[in-house]
Parts: structure tokens; C-alpha cells; sequence
């Protein structure tokens, strides 16, 4: 239950945010028809791929295959995230509560859904493209994690437990726009064209991301608090079941081996563990990625992806030599 005034304090911060990062959403956006395809399965993308997991060219079919796991998986995440955005949107329709008055928290989740299923679509889409196949899994665990939110907890409780499992994965595949950058500052391969303008919506959606941990999650009740916990409990463990079972179906389609010896494999594993982790104090506080940070985190995504910090804007990010993964500086 909420009281009546449990949001006042916080709500014109709330508008007043969200209205601010969405307010270049139509320009700063992504859409599977603004690229060309036709680059996306080359002999010099297939070489790019390579360096960008393994340091180095001649792991061509291993990386391919990572990719169609990886993004494939992320595309049903993203998925699944504007599913249950739209879910948010219909139960708070009757909530006029101070932050759900006028158009800023709707605009923002109307937002950020709609460009959740073009990520899907585009990532899909990829995949295909690349290595020729799209794993499946059986209805992808869609109506399980979809029951996660199928409960009687108010919207807010839903939004921040579901903006909070998509944080990590979020923060991770921003160091991986980080570290194509960096290898390709022109953005001469379709792969960095791809995270850079996936970015440009991911950006906004770490910013709202922000707002619902930093703001609304305060502001709940210590009982609402503990739900969101357990909600996020439940939808990373299926999360975590969906990967395996993605992996598993990449390897019987493509018959290939691209987790063993996969340098980006394994800094990837590394960031989610220490995200996932240190995101959720012990006390509840909810802390950003870059908030987290400690010296050896920052040193590994600094080798990784030439960048000190996760979420800093691109024009602060600093140039530094990617010593990580055999790439000569």
C-alpha cells in the first residue's frame, strides 16, 4: 500500500528528469532500417568480430558464434522489458499519484519500451545476418519471467525491480560500445555502428534507470523496498536460465566452442558478477555502476575498453591504449 503523500517530495525531481532525458529522443535514436546490411557478414567485419573478443584476428567462428549468443539473449531481454514497461504503463493508468500526472513518466516508459523492441528487432535481425542462424528456446522462458511481475505489488515496486535487471547487462554492453570505440575511433565496421547507436538509447534508459534507483526506490516503504529485492531475485535467476539455455543452443547450431578461452567472454563474466553484486548494498542501497567502481574494476575496464568510467558521457571519456586482450596500443 502506498499513502497518500508517499511521492510528493520527490515528484517534480522525477518529471523534471525524465522530461529532460527524453527530450532529444527522436533524434538521438535507433532503428534497424538506417544501416546496410549488406556490410554486416563481411570477410573484414568477420576479422573485426575476431579482435574485438579474442585481441586478434583468427577466431573468426568462435566470435561469431559469442555474438549470436550474447546478443540473441539480449534481444529477448529487451524484449521481454518493454513487455512488462507496457504492463507498468497499463496499471498505473488509474494511479494519479503526483509523479503519474501529465506526460513525463509516460512519455519517458513509452519511450523506452518502444525502443526495447527495436533493439530486439535489430539484434535478431543481426544475428541472422551474421552467422546465419537464431537460437531458440522454448517460448524463450517468456511466460515465466513475464509471471515475475504478474503480482499485486504497486507499479513502482514493478518498474524499479525490472529497470534494476536490466541495469547490469545495460552497463556491460556499454563497456563493449566503450572498447569497439576504441578499436575503431572512424567507426569504420557496422559492429560499432551498431553498439554506437544502440548507445544513444541506452544512454537514455540508464539515465531513467537512474531515477527509478536513486529516487523512487528511496521513497518506497521498507516492505516495497524488500519486494523490489525479491522481484529482481526472481527475474536475474531466470535471466541466468535463459543464458544457459541460449548457450546451449548456439553451440548445437553452429557446433562450435566460444566460451572456452574467449578473453571477452571472460571480462564480460567479470563485469556482470562485480555489477550484479556491488549495485545492491548490504543495507538496500541501491548504488550506479560507476558509484561501485574500485581500482581494480576500473583498471579492468580501462584495459578492456580504454574507459575510466561506465555511464560517463563520450566527450569525457579519456583515450587510453588497450593493453587488454594482446591489442597493441
Amino acid at each position: 500500500m502506498t499513502r497518500p503523500d508517499q511521492f510528493d517530495s520527490i515528484a517534480d525531481s522525477v518529471r523534471d528528469e525524465l522530461a529532460s532525458v527524453t527530450r532529444l529522443a527522436h533524434i538521438n535514436t535507433f532503428h534497424p532500417n538506417a544501416f546496410d546490411w549488406n556490410e554486416a557478414n563481411t570477410a573484414a567485419e568477420r576479422e573485426f568480430v575476431s579482435v574485438v573478443a579474442y585481441g586478434e584476428a583468427g577466431h573468426e567462428a568462435e566470435s561469431v558464434a559469442y555474438l549470436t549468443k550474447e546478443l540473441a539473449q539480449l534481444a529477448e531481454i529487451e524484449r521481454h522489458v518493454s513487455t512488462v514497461m507496457a504492463l507498468v504503463m497499463g496499471e498505473l493508468h488509474d494511479l494519479r499519484d503526483p509523479i503519474n500526472v501529465g506526460h513525463e513518466l509516460h512519455n519517458a516508459l513509452s519511450c523506452f519500451a518502444a525502443e526495447e523492441i527495436q533493439h530486439a528487432n535489430t539484434f535478431y535481425r543481426y544475428v541472422r545476418a551474421l552467422s546465419g542462424v537464431e537460437p531458440r528456446v522454448s517460448k524463450a522462458l517468456f511466460d515465466e519471467r513475464l509471471d515475475v511481475f504478474r503480482t499485486d505489488d504497486h507499479p513502482y515496486v514493478k518498474l524499479v525491480a525490472l529497470c534494476c535487471s536490466a541495469y547490469v547487462g545495460e552497463s556491460v554492453i556499454t563497456v563493449f560500445e566503450h572498447r569497439t570505440d576504441a578499436l575503431d575511433p572512424e567507426r569504420a565496421r557496422f559492429f560499432t555502428r551498431l553498439l554506437h547507436t544502440h548507445g544513444l538509447d541506452e544512454a537514455r534508459h540508464v539515465k531513467i534507470d537512474h531515477v527509478a534507483m536513486k529516487l523512487i526506490y528511496p521513497a518506497l516503504s521498507a516492505e516495497q523496498q524488500q519486494r523490489v529485492r525479491e522481484l529482481l531475485e526472481q527475474i536475474e535467476e531466470l535471466n541466468r536460465m535463459l543464458a544457459a539455455t541460449f548457450e546451449a543452443s548456439t553451440r548445437e547450431l553452429l557446433d562450435i566452442d566460444f566460451v572456452t578461452d574467449n578473453p571477452a567472454a571472460a571480462v564480460q563474466l567479470e563485469m556482470t558478477k562485480a555489477f550484479g553484486g556491488k549495485v545492491f548494498a548490504a543495507d538496500g542501497t541501491l548504488h550506479t555502476v560507476d558509484e561501485i567502481l574500485d581500482a581494480e574494476l576500473t583498471e579492468l575496464i580501462v584495459e578492456f575498453s580504454g574507459a575510466e568510467r561506465v555511464h560517463a558521457a563520450p566527450a569525457e571519456l579519456p583515450a587510453k591504449p588497450l593493453t587488454a586482450l594482446g591489442v597493441p596500443s
